[in-house]
């Protein structure tokens, strides 16, 4: 079985940029990431985090998937098995460091599916807002022990149990173990 390499986002990256006429200096100001770090990037000396290819697509007035496509057409023939290795599964941590999120779902989802593993140190809470209307989220909890809240109702969960919630309210999800819980979050947009 062979890996797969991650796309090269340089080369697309900078034909983008030099079609829409803008330097490094002009798309380093617009995006917010350095000039140097840009220069890595187009060429290929580095790929950009997830945060960085955002800001960057942000800047550039495109989406990622449009740079993740064309960069997959100048690779060639797609394989049947895509294997990524941990070090390109972006990560979210909560600003306190307790609750992280490893972003498991591709790209050419996130309009209507995206999955997560969750860890939860003891103690950690994960609150949300309110999502679109009929966004639904399921939560798998594979260690330790979580309690769900929904609009106002309250679901204790424990090790190998689901919930399945509608999260178009505010929600929240709370380790009520001693130790770290993991869990795996699914996010259902229905819009």
């Amino acid at each position: 079985m062979s890996k797969r390499t991650p796309p090269e986002l340089g080369q697309t990256l900078q034909a983008l940029r030099k079609s829409k006429s803008l330097t490094l200096d002009k798309l380093a100001e617009a995006s917010g990431i350095s000039k140097s770090m840009l220069s890595q990037i187009e060429r290929g000396q580095t790929n950009p985090t997830f945060a960085t290819l955002w800001s960057l697509t942000n800047a550039l007035g495109v989406e990622i998937a449009e740079i993740l496509e064309q960069s997959e057409n100048t690779q060639g023939t797609p394989v049947l098995i895509e294997h990524l290795e941990a070090h390109f599964t972006p990560t979210i941590k909560s600003p306190d460091g307790k609750c992280s999120l490893k972003i498991l779902s591709p790209v050419s989802s996130v309009a209507n599916l995206e999955w997560y593993e969750m860890r939860l140190q003891a103690g950690g809470c994960l609150e949300s807002g309110a999502h679109t209307n009929g966004t639904l989220e399921h939560l798998t909890v594979l260690t330790g022990a979580l309690e769900v809240t929904s609009n106002d109702t309250v679901i204790p969960l424990k090790e190998g149990e689901t919930a399945r919630y509608r999260a178009d309210f505010p929600h929240a999800i709370n380790n009520t173990a001693k130790g770290e819980a993991v869990a795996i979050l699914v996010v259902e947009s229905k819009d």
